[in-house]
């Protein structure tokens, strides 16, 4: 156990000796990787507030249960009776024409408009809020609302939510599409660099190979130089991410007080930091596997 941790830890010194040697190469290598993921890290960033976006906002959806203009005491106790029965729905309000006249009158600055009405024009109604906010569940409940008398129209008001939903659900897979594609892409990369290095340091793999040097031996500084470059890689993603999404809650600040909201995005929290740190490491690691097996296994041969 000793021995190969003190293999390990010396393939690590010569590689990060080598790193240093070539500091600038090093870093630019580096920094061309955590461009390449620095892209999909900040879709999934904005992606992930928006879909957070989107549930705070459904939380505070409701349906509006518009009664007919003439109906009757009776109608309305009724509806009041079901809608206390039933068990889908977590709590309404009813708001009366009346009520909602003088709402409509006290916000509008129209008022020879609505002074020229000739009675009351709204209906009576209730607005719903239900226990479950899911498609089926709201479509099923609108549908059960929809059947009782005296009920003229239930409205609801998350269909530009739907709309919202499906958008993050297309920017998802456009998200992962981006990323299998970029994850080629540091293949290439970091797997032409690595064979570059066995390239430059061909006389002394041979003068190794002479002198009894196994396959592991050889091959390991090279393995590690690939998931070095992939950490290097992730952490420089992360740092340029950040900075990024910092950049653009400068010009959402503005833009929330136009709204009257607080939305900033989130920087990248830690399951994003690891998880990019392993894809990355991952990436270096498989990409500097396959280029020693296509260069030096064969010379083993």
């Amino acid at each position: 156990m000793n021995l190969w941790l003190t293999q390990h830890l010396q393939a690590l010194k010569l590689v990060l000796a080598r790193f240093k040697d070539n500091i600038l190469g090093t870093l630019l290598i580096s920094l061309a990787i955590g461009v390449t993921l620095a892209l999909p890290v900040i879709l999934y960033v904005v992606l992930d507030n928006l879909g957070g976006l989107v549930s705070d906002v459904k939380k505070e959806s409701h349906l509006s249960v518009f009664l007919k203009l003439d109906h009757d005491e009776t109608a309305l106790q009724n509806i009041k009776n079901e809608l206390e029965k039933n068990t889908s729905i977590k709590s309404f309000q009813f708001v009366s024409k009346e009520d909602a006249l003088k709402q409509l009158t006290s916000t509008n600055n129209n008022q020879d408009l609505i002074n020229s009405l000739e009675g009351n024009p709204l209906p009576d109604a209730f607005f719903i809020e239900p226990k479950l906010l899911d498609s089926g569940s709201v479509d099923t409940l609108k549908n059960q609302l929809s059947s009782l008398e005296g009920v003229e129209q239930v409205q609801a008001d998350d269909a530009w939510i739907k709309r919202l939903n499906y958008l993050l659900a297309l920017g998802k897979k456009a998200m992962l599409v981006l990323t299998i594609l970029l994850g080629f892409a540091l293949f290439a990369v970091i797997g032409n660099t690595v064979r570059m290095q066995i390239l430059t340091q061909q006389e002394e793999i041979e003068v190794s190979q002479l002198i009894g040097a196994t396959k592991g031996f050889i091959c390991r500084p090279f393995l590690y130089s690939g998931a070095l470059y992939g950490l290097f890689g992730g952490l420089f993603a992360l740092l340029i991410s950040s900075a990024i999404i910092l950049l653009f809650n400068q010009s959402l600040a503005a833009l929330s007080v136009e709204y009257q909201t607080n939305f900033t995005l989130n920087l990248p929290n830690i399951t994003i930091f690891a998880a990019t740190c392993l894809l990355a490491i991952s990436i270096g690691l498989v990409s500097a596997y396959l280029a020693v097996s296509k260069s030096l296994f064969n010379s083993f041969n």
